[in-house]
């Protein structure tokens, strides 16, 4: 996010100094956005020489960077010295404001606002007003709730978040912790959406509650170690994951899926006639469909329609309603 202009009003009593990019200690645990400088920032750099100084608190034995470290990573890389905006004595809680204030070009993501949270919630006592102002945080709004949740997950699951939606870190938050490793594997090299991956890891937390297995069991009972060594596409693997593990939370469910898939196609074949159960089995209601392009098509389809109808198999469109299977009211 860092460009080579201002965004941060500095305090009068602010001062231009220059240092060498060695000198200057950009190790600070409030540049928590850091990152390699971009090809454009280099370019301007080097074309147009640095046009706003980075910002230093110079009150200690070694100039501490408060803000700039992709430039001050580009300068040294180019041997140049850095101009530099002394802010004064800063504490913890301004530092990271002030480098806050000089990053937000753009609306930051999940992944950056929880590293800025995870920062600002090491200072003892430290007013959180302004952190939520800057981030555009409401106090008490469900996307600081989420966030909240997710900051009781070890850090190294921040890595996750390009591949999980915030959406998740209530139901992450109720897992053991000695369980989510166990997790790991599903995430890494896939990018689920926020449906899906709301869907797997509540499925697989409340088949565990109900079978009183630990997540590391239930995995291997969906052959999770055969899925994810299967060379399949990351699509495809995404697929067979939520399918085996949806299969385990619901067994009723999905062996009623199973065997009105198998009547239809028994009784549907070769004809035209589309069969589908459409309130996942909460009725005996099935929904027949079909396009008709002629008269004589609508003749045509209306036999196959009737051969159908004098099939004796047609049991199997419609099992047991809802009402007289109370597990199939746990369908969601």
């Amino acid at each position: 996010m860092t460009t080579n202009t201002a965004t941060s009003s500095a305090p009068a009593n602010a001062k231009l100094v220059h240092y060498p990019a060695a000198r200057i200690d950009a190790s600070g645990p409030w540049l928590f956005w850091a990152a390699a400088p971009s090809p454009g920032l280099v370019r301007s750099l080097e074309n147009h020489g640095q046009l706003v100084p980075v910002i230093i608190d110079d009150s200690g034995p070694v100039p501490l960077l408060v803000a700039g470290s992709a430039r001050v990573v580009a300068l040294a890389g180019m041997g140049r010295d850095v101009l530099c905006l002394d802010f004064g004595a800063l504490d913890g809680t301004a530092r990271g404001l002030a480098y806050l204030q000089s990053n937000i070009d753009r609306e930051p993501d999940d992944a950056q606002v929880v590293a800025a949270m995870r920062y600002f919630r090491t200072i003892p006592n430290g007013d959180m007003d302004p952190v939520y102002r800057s981030l555009g945080l409401e106090p008490k709004s469900k996307r600081l709730r989420l966030i909240e949740a997710w900051l009781t997950l070890p850090e190294s699951w921040d890595r996750h978040l390009g591949s999980l939606p915030l959406a998740c870190a209530q139901i992450l938050a109720a897992y053991p912790g000695d369980e989510l490793p166990q997790l790991e594997p599903l995430l890494d090299g896939l990018s689920w959406s926020r449906g899906n991956a709301v869907n797997l890891v509540t499925w697989i937390r409340e088949t565990c509650l109900r079978d009183r297995t630990e997540t590391g069991a239930m995995l291997d009972s969906c052959n999770m170690t055969e899925i994810l060594a299967a060379g399949l596409s990351p699509k495809d693997t995404m697929t067979r994951i939520t399918h085996e593990v949806r299969r385990k939370r619901f067994p009723h469910l999905s062996a009623m899926e199973k065997d009105f898939a198998e009547t239809v196609r028994k009784i549907s074949v070769g004809t035209r006639w589309r069969l589908a159960q459409p309130d996942q089995f909460e009725s005996d209601t099935v929904e027949l469909s079909v396009r008709v392009k002629s008269p004589a098509d609508f003749r045509t389809l209306s036999a196959e329609l009737a051969a159908i109808a004098a099939r004796e198999d047609l049991d199997g469109l419609f099992p047991m309603t809802a009402r007289h299977c109370p597990w199939v009211t746990s369908v969601v």
